[in-house]
């Protein structure tokens, strides 16, 4: 699957671009990590902390979309458009791990080790780092 099917499936659709709405999502991507930074990582709050540093990125990403004039009907489309739409794809193959990651635990109930998150917390920001060029338009 490419980001073209995903357009020609309705996954993602063209919309007006908006820095408004990017402006209110990047600010929103930025809350979420923030505050899972500041929740102490335990075997209890792993999952927590996990789903709010991908709902971040997530955040990011579909803001960077909502610039370029697309919008994002699944997650899954936003790991194509980082690869296919804006040349990504070590950033798109980190994005779809911590996209599985999250799935396991609200879908399968999966648990998720600490070291785990850590290296979420660790990775997250960076690959938004990584995103930030893409943010500037």
């Amino acid at each position: 699957m490419d980001f073209e099917y995903c357009l020609m499936k309705g996954k993602s659709k063209k919309v007006t671009p908006s820095k408004i709405r990017a402006s209110s999502l990047f600010k929103s991507s930025t809350q979420a990590i923030e505050t899972a930074k500041i929740i102490p990582l335990n075997i209890s709050s792993a999952k927590t902390i996990l789903r709010e540093l991908y709902e971040g990125l997530r955040e990011y990403c579909e803001a960077i979309g909502y610039l370029n004039g697309y919008k994002f009907l699944d997650h899954e489309s936003i790991g194509f458009f980082l690869r296919d739409f804006l040349k990504e794809e070590s950033v798109y193959k980190k994005f779809d791990r911590h996209r599985k990651l999250r799935n396991g635990i609200n879908y399968y109930g999966d648990d998720i080790e600490v070291e785990t998150v850590k290296e979420a917390i660790s990775e997250i920001p960076k690959l938004i780092k990584e995103l930030e060029r893409h943010s500037k338009r």
